[in-house]
């Protein structure tokens, strides 16, 4: 990769950011879509450092950053609407430039965190639009869960990882609690019986038929 270009061309972006403040504090007040073109192109730029160098992993963070940071600045334009989820591009893009850092390598595998918390908290003000406040909590609280659970399964590392269940389970657990004080007990084991009982079922079946299979578990 030529590094030559990438400054000059990070320089320009910095001359042209040091032009918009200084016009700023002159009153001239540029544009945000300015600011938002300023962004985007430093975006551009630490993209290009990401795919044209495999050792530059890290320059998928602030590339992210910057994308989400030129879309929030535009949102930010629609103070009646769209002004109100500035923070979902800004954490969703966040959370997929750690993404990029795992995909890219392996060993990276410490990106998922930070990947699938952000990702999870793009979403959560989306839903809590949408459905009371407890169950986006325990949306969050699984999202968390599932984030830790891939980091145990997934690739990556050379090592295993079995400690990342603990959270996993123990945020799974706060999530289903959760949910269990907004549709009340009573609501929640006239669904949880039957399938406990449909589950038992289905055990005795497949008993059944391993048996037919294998005579010779009969003994055992």
């Amino acid at each position: 990769m030529k590094r030559v270009p990438v400054q000059l061309a990070l320089g320009v972006l910095v001359l042209c950011a040091g032009t918009l403040l200084l016009l700023d504090a002159t009153g001239v007040r540029p544009s945000p879509a300015w600011w938002a073109a300023v962004l985007a192109a430093a975006g551009v730029t630490f993209a290009y450092v990401f795919f044209a160098d495999r050792a530059s992993w890290w320059a998928a963070i602030p590339s992210a950053a910057l994308f989400g940071a030129s879309a929030a600045t535009l949102m930010d334009l629609d103070r009646g609407g769209l002004a109100q989820w500035t923070e979902v591009p800004l954490l969703g893009a966040l959370g997929i430039g750690f993404l990029a850092v795992y995909l890219r390598d392996h060993r990276h595998w410490w990106a998922l965190i930070p990947a699938g918390i952000l990702v999870t908290l793009a979403v959560v003000p989306v839903l809590g639009a949408s459905v009371p406040g407890s169950v986006a909590g325990a949306a969050f609280l699984g999202g968390a869960a599932l984030t830790f659970a891939l980091v145990a399964v997934l690739p990556g590392g050379g090592g295993s990882r079995w400690w990342a269940w603990i959270p996993a389970g123990v945020l799974a657990i706060g999530a289903v609690m959760v949910l269990l004080s907004v549709a009340g007990w009573v609501a929640v084991l006239n669904v949880v019986w039957p399938i406990a009982v449909i589950a038992a079922g289905a055990f005795l079946i497949w008993r059944a038929l391993r048996r037919r299979r294998h005579p010779e578990d009969e003994s055992s």
